[in-house]
């Protein structure tokens, strides 16, 4: 069995009057993955499957639209995971300020802007594969980023804090 998380994109009051994070758990236990639980109150679920990464996916995606919701779902294995946290590019943020250190999931990896790579800030950039990392230094409220604009493609976004958390879960919970 893998261990897989599960991110939900735009998870905030309004989905949760509709889709209680426990439900969404219990329905995707229902839909034949193992050792669901909800990590966080932001959308992330830590799980076991033996299917492949995309089954996965597709199979919490289906579990939240019965919901009535259309939030889109990013997965990563507890080895994608573990590999992201290990090359920790901004080490000073992740110990100083990881609720300012953001990690953007991107379904694949895109085509990064060439602007990113030669970025003069104020944020630090960093792409790794399928991920963005940014260190926003002072507050992420008045960046004036626009990734997904910029990389033309969706994706989620959790702080390094949530990461390391998520992580945490996905060995405690590990059968």
């Amino acid at each position: 069995m893998t261990r897989y998380v599960a991110l939900l994109r735009g998870i905030g009051p309004a989905t949760h009057a509709k889709m209680p994070l426990g439900a969404l758990a219990e329905r995707c236990a229902t839909a034949g993955l193992a050792d669901v639980v909800s990590v966080g109150n932001t959308g992330n679920l830590v799980l076991s499957s033996a299917k492949p990464q995309g089954e996965v996916e597709a199979i919490v995606t289906g579990a939240v639209t019965s919901f009535g919701l259309g939030n889109e779902v990013f997965t990563r294995t507890a080895r994608q995971l573990a590999k992201l946290i290990e090359m920790a590019p901004f080490p000073d943020a992740a110990a100083e300020r990881p609720g300012k250190l953001g990690v953007c999931f991107f379904h694949k990896d895109p085509r990064w802007p060439k602007d990113y790579f030669d970025y003069k800030g104020p944020e630090r950039l960093t792409m790794l594969s399928s991920h963005l990392i940014v260190d926003y230094g002072g507050q992420i409220s008045v960046s004036r980023l626009t990734i997904e604009k910029a990389v033309g493609a969706r994706m989620t976004q959790r702080n390094w804090s949530s990461v390391l958390r998520i992580a945490a879960a996905m060995v405690s919970t590990d059968g």
